[in-house]
């Protein structure tokens, strides 16, 4: 198994429409970290549940 090299990361971590915490790598890949689509459900109605209607590509800070 070929060992992967380290990619540093070039745009703040997203969730994507599906779901996923993505990043864009130096390559220009987008990279995947979560993929959990039933996270993602929860953290909207974490945020509903404060009054914060969350946009349609959230970028977490």
């Amino acid at each position: 198994m070929a060992e992967q090299q380290p990619v540093t990361p070039m745009t703040a971590l997203r969730l994507d429409q599906e779901g996923r915490l993505t990043y864009m790598a130096e390559d220009g890949s987008r990279r995947v970290i979560v993929g959990d689509a039933e996270l993602f459900e929860r953290l909207q109605q974490l945020n509903q549940e404060e009054g914060d209607e969350p946009p349609q590509d959230t970028q977490l800070r």
